[in-house]
């Protein structure tokens, strides 16, 4: 396949380029290249060609959850959304924590997935060496410092150091960084006057809950010289205590999310358990520092986390707390650069270049030849509102839903294979792959 006359954008900047692609990988870029004889020919006039973007934080319920999310929907929204490669969470029923698990649910992907995967495996008091042992097999490992959905959770010092130190050092220890004492106080502040019909998620999960257990990580990854990487970071001070980390020589890197980009406390109140998810939504000030310390994310992941609304229209105690976002966060950050907030190699950098760089996905993260032919070509003029019925997820609803977007997503590709076109999604079950993991860093 050849792509012409496009302008193609990367973490370096923007270039009027031609794409050849071969066998699944990109095997040549120039200028003014020639079609080969019975070569596909997409002409790219007017478009912007894009990585196929790394979410690294997607929740597809699959097993256990279906009835709001599974590899096949998941991965079609992402499709939709111009993401070409995820990577799953753990906390599914049963959670991902041994061989048995991994292997069910790396079977349910290879049958519906119609993008690019890896799994990650999820930490336990238990499960300290059985971990360390199925490293190479996995994205990462994720260990919840507070409850969150799910059963994992890991409080206790002991077993929190042993994963620290026995997880092999260069593969990332992914944290989410909330303290399970202080989630379990304020929770108790709340009861019973308010806490069934509360709207304010943020006072019953404060900011002080994440700082406690942010500095508690880093304090244990400078000791044991670890990889650390914070989950969905929410507020100025934990990237804050981020950057001061990196200064000593911590090896952190840290995730925000689009939720915590583009929404606040206040949209939570307005959207009630719509906007619930945790760590919640926060003030305006510490979204506003998200932007301005914007040099300081290391990766934008969505925490694609859907219920039904079914679900979500239970009193606020019962409600699941988590909003869908695969299919959204492109479209989001298109419109954000359009409005001069971000430009778009900021974005590539932290949706494709350092995602690819921190889990270890050599065959990703450019556009550059040798690499898979994930491919995005975006109409940049292009203007439509996001409405309920465009998500591709099983749950069906958005936050976003009414928010006017500039720079609409056209075709999709994956290693080569258009599997998305202006609003349908052509790939079959099965045609994701497994990724190939190489030392990170």
């Amino acid at each position: 396949m050849l792509i012409r006359n496009g302008v193609l954008v990367g973490a370096e900047g923007q270039r009027r380029l031609d794409l050849r692609t071969r066998a699944e990988k990109i095997v040549e870029i120039a200028e003014g290249l020639t079609p080969e004889p019975g070569e596909e020919v997409v002409d790219a006039s007017g478009l912007l060609v894009l990585p196929g973007f790394i979410d690294t934080h997607v929740h597809f319920r699959d097993p256990g959850g279906t009835h709001k999310e599974d590899f096949l929907s998941g991965t079609q929204a992402a499709l939709a959304g111009g993401v070409t490669t995820i990577l799953d969470m753990p906390n599914t029923q049963p959670a991902v924590t041994g061989r048995e698990q991994l292997n069910e649910k790396a079977a349910l992907a290879a049958a519906k997935a119609v993008v690019d995967y890896g799994l990650y495996l999820g930490a336990t008091p238990e499960n300290v060496e059985e971990a360390a042992g199925l490293a190479n097999e996995v994205a990462a490992m994720k260990l919840y410092m507070g409850s969150s959905t799910g059963s994992l959770l890991v409080t206790e010092f002991a077993p929190l150091y042993r994963h620290f130190s026995t997880f092999p050092h260069d593969k990332p220890l992914v944290v989410h960084a909330e303290d399970e004492q202080s989630l379990q106080y304020f929770g108790a502040l709340a009861r019973p006057q308010s806490l069934a019909s509360s709207t304010n998620h943020n006072q019953v999960r404060p900011p002080l809950s994440a700082q406690i257990a942010l500095s508690r990580a880093l304090a244990i990854a400078e000791k044991t010289g670890r990889r650390l990487h914070i989950a969905h970071t929410t507020t100025q001070r934990e990237l804050e205590l981020i950057q001061e980390a990196k200064q000593k020589g911590v090896r952190v890197t840290c995730e925000v999310t689009p939720l915590h980009l583009f929404l606040t406390e206040e949209d939570q109140q307005q959207k009630g358990n719509l906007g619930k998810v945790n760590p919640p939504l926060r003030s305006r000030e510490d979204q506003q520092a998200l932007w301005r310390l914007f040099d300081s994310i290391d990766t934008i992941g969505t925490d694609h986390a859907p219920h039904t609304l079914e679900e979500k229209r239970q009193p606020y105690a019962q409600a699941p707390s988590g909003i869908p976002g695969v299919q959204t966060m492109l479209p989001l950050l298109l419109n954000a650069a359009s409005q001069g907030r971000v430009t778009l190699q900021a974005v590539i950098e932290r949706c494709v270049t350092n995602p690819a760089r921190i889990f270890g996905l050599s065959t990703k993260g450019a556009l550059e030849i040798g690499k898979d032919a994930d491919i995005v070509l975006i109409d940049p003029q292009k203007e439509y509102v996001i409405t309920n019925e465009q998500m591709l997820s099983k749950c069906g609803w958005t936050p976003f839903a009414g928010t006017h977007i500039k720079g609409m997503i056209e075709q999709v590709y994956v290693r080569g294979a258009l599997g998305y076109v202006r609003g349908t999604c052509i790939a079959r079950a099965g045609s994701g792959k497994s990724v190939v993991y190489t030392q990170s860093c």
